[in-house]
């Protein structure tokens, strides 16, 4: 038998109360919009057993509607405990750890929730992203091309001098093609699409806002994206 839904619905409620500036956005979602982005807190349900654990998350808002833009995160990270440990909280236990929990949200999440973010940040965030396992085992797969494909589009949101400057080092990695060809992508194709993209940023920008103008999406909380 799972886990009785009010006890969910509390639980939630606690983390909305603990970040007001996000918004519900589901039972386990809290977002908030960041120019092109969303980020926020999932609370992410153990398959095995009624436990939860609390993760950080980025999402894009240029794939071709909401369904797909959060179909799959483009950064996702989890919490540590003191240990050093995941944190791994039982529903029925939530109110004996959260207070721990929140601060070590407060202290680990790689962007505040509250005011504007500059595009640097996200930026680093991505780029630390990249350095830590398993995506640092390889460095030059088509996992880490989306990572770089990401900061290229958030940083274009902003700044064209600087998405261009970050397409010249994608262009001048060694990408492991035949890793490529496994996820069904051609490298030279994707670096086409991508100039393609800084060629027509106006196009880009308002599929970004048919996005951002999806009901459920507007009735989230939102900060800028700053240079």
């Amino acid at each position: 038998m799972g886990i009785d839904n009010a006890i969910k619905k509390k639980v939630i409620e606690e983390w909305q109360n603990a970040f007001p500036k996000l918004t519900m956005y589901s039972q386990n979602k809290l977002y908030k919009v960041v120019g092109p982005c969303i980020i926020g807190i999932e609370l992410i349900k153990s398959p095995h057993a009624e436990k939860y654990s609390p993760y950080f998350v980025i999402y894009p808002l240029w794939k071709k509607d909401v369904k797909a833009s959060l179909d799959y995160p483009i950064f996702l990270k989890d919490f540590k405990n003191k240990k050093g440990y995941q944190y791994d909280i039982p529903y029925q236990r939530h109110s004996e750890f959260f207070h721990d929990i929140v601060d070590s949200v407060k202290t680990e999440t790689p962007l505040p929730f509250e005011g504007d973010i500059s595009f640097t940040k996200i930026a680093i965030a991505i780029e630390e992203s990249s350095k830590t396992p398993p995506l640092n085992a390889a460095p030059n797969s088509y996992l880490q091309a989306v990572l770089q494909e990401a900061k290229l589009k958030i940083t274009l949101f902003i700044n064209n001098e600087e998405a261009q400057r970050v397409l010249e080092q994608i262009s001048k990695r060694k990408w492991d093609v035949n890793h490529f060809k496994a996820c069904g992508v051609d490298v030279n194709q994707w670096l086409e699409s991508l100039r393609a993209t800084i060629s027509h940023k106006e196009v880009f920008l308002e599929h970004i806002e048919l996005n951002r103008q999806d009901k459920k999406i507007a009735e989230l909380k939102s900060s800028e994206l700053t240079e």
